[in-house]
């Protein structure tokens, strides 16, 4: 029972986030945009996605790990973040948000003023390319999305601010081919709200769908050869903190300086030795490094 709780509570954060990252960045994007052509209307659109997700991402992450996007959610299940169950709860409550977010954009700007962020092919891209671009860019996003937030370390509390500027270099390089959608919510809700679909719709959910399968194989391979083995004491502090992890990893071997003489632990880092960073892996098997 706390378990399907705990799946509603996540659940209606990603509905509200997802609406508040679509409210913002669809009607800045808008608003940025009207009238604009070229490179403005590009670096615009990238900052109205960018900081729109920064900024929604950061306050949710604490909650469902503000997800908000299909793609992302479908690459966390494949490897094994998240359950079934809690996966279709999390892609509805998004496909319901983003029509949210749209809807209000319709309903705060004036009637005048029609969506302008419905993605469509454009400057001569073709279907088979821009297929392609959204794939690779989706694979971006979510491989980024599973090292900085399910990959344990220091700065996973600050992991909206680079899954907020991968969005925003995503977003610099396909707005022009294919206004950038990475996400098949926002291309459902604003098809939705403007009451147009464009023929190579489906683009926008096979490309991303698919960029998230290779982004959780990309993941799994990584977990697979134990990659954090070989990069050992690499949120250290100071060379204390290095050698030490490295011992831990290569069976201290590494406990030395770099003039051999071994290191004292004790009188120096003692109060600090709780500390400790630990790397889940999917298949449950976990790295433990300590501080000091």
């Amino acid at each position: 029972m706390s378990n399907v709780k705990g799946w509603c509570v996540q659940s209606l954060a990603e509905f509200i986030g997802t609406a508040m990252y679509m409210y913002l960045a669809i009607g800045g994007a808008d608003s940025v945009t009207r009238g604009v052509t070229g490179t403005a209307s590009s670096l615009g659109q990238a900052f109205a996605f960018g900081f729109g997700l920064l900024v929604t991402a950061w306050a949710f992450f604490r909650i469902s790990g503000a997800q908000f996007n299909p793609a992302v959610t479908l690459s966390a299940l494949i490897t094994g973040h998240i359950s079934v169950p809690k996966a279709a709860l999390y892609v509805i409550s998004q496909l319901l948000g983003a029509m949210l977010g749209v809807a209000l954009v319709r309903g705060t700007t004036p009637s005048t003023e029609s969506i302008g962020q419905v993605n469509a092919l454009n400057n001569g891209e073709s279907i088979a390319r821009g297929f392609f671009l959204e794939f690779f860019l989706t694979t971006i996003l979510c491989f980024v999305y599973h090292l900085v937030v399910h990959e344990k370390n220091r700065s996973t509390f600050m992991a909206a601010l680079p899954y907020g500027l991968t969005i925003f270099s995503c977003h610099l390089f396909a707005t022009r081919y294919t206004n950038a959608s990475i996400n098949p919510a926002r291309a459902f809700g604003t098809s939705i709200a403007a009451r147009s679909f464009a023929r190579e719709h489906w683009i926008y959910w096979f490309g991303p769908l698919c960029g998230a399968i290779l982004a959780a194989a990309l993941y799994i391979l990584f977990r697979f050869v134990d990659y954090d083995q070989y990069s050992a004491g690499i949120d250290a502090e100071n060379e204390a903190q290095y050698q030490r992890a490295q011992a831990a990893v290569h069976g201290g071997s590494n406990m030395t300086n770099s003039n051999n003489n071994q290191v004292n632990y004790n009188d120096q880092y003692n109060s600090n030795v709780g500390n400790a960073y630990v790397n889940r892996g999917p298949d449950g098997t976990t790295t433990t490094t300590n501080a000091y």
